[in-house]
């Protein structure tokens, strides 16, 4: 992979961040699942959406080059953005913030750090180590 094509890649993983973050500390979100989502069902779609996103942020992270201490970083981000994200939303109108959403946002952290482990690990089962 091209130096280019890993800093876009880079680019877009910090694109998705952004659109995330300004996803979860705006009201219109919150206005739309009314709308489309019975109230049955909007709690485990939005509890679902957080977990997924994370998951597949930290996953997205995992897999592209960089450095093991660029990751460590992503993921130190990932970990303080629920925590900012779940506080910031106090002063949005229809938003809370709670520590069972920052919960939930760390479970899907550690679901896409889970994924690219068994990935690595499923890759590597079938190769032999050399011998010295």
């Amino acid at each position: 992979m091209s130096k280019q094509t890993v800093l876009l890649w880079w680019a877009c993983w910090w694109l998705f961040l952004v659109l995330w973050t300004i996803g979860l500390l705006r009201p219109e979100p919150i206005q739309l699942q009314h709308h489309l989502i019975s109230p049955s069902l909007g709690w485990i779609t939005a509890k679902g959406l957080h977990l997924g996103v994370y998951a597949l942020l930290a996953l997205f992270a995992s897999l592209l080059p960089s450095s093991p201490s660029f990751k460590l970083f992503c993921f130190i981000i990932l970990m303080m953005h629920a925590f900012a994200t779940e506080f910031l939303q106090q002063w949005v109108k229809e938003r809370t913030g709670s520590l069972s959403d920052v919960a939930i946002d760390l479970l899907g952290v550690a679901l896409g750090l889970g994924v690219w482990k068994l990935t690595c690990s499923f890759g590597t089962a079938g190769k032999r180590v050399p011998s010295r």
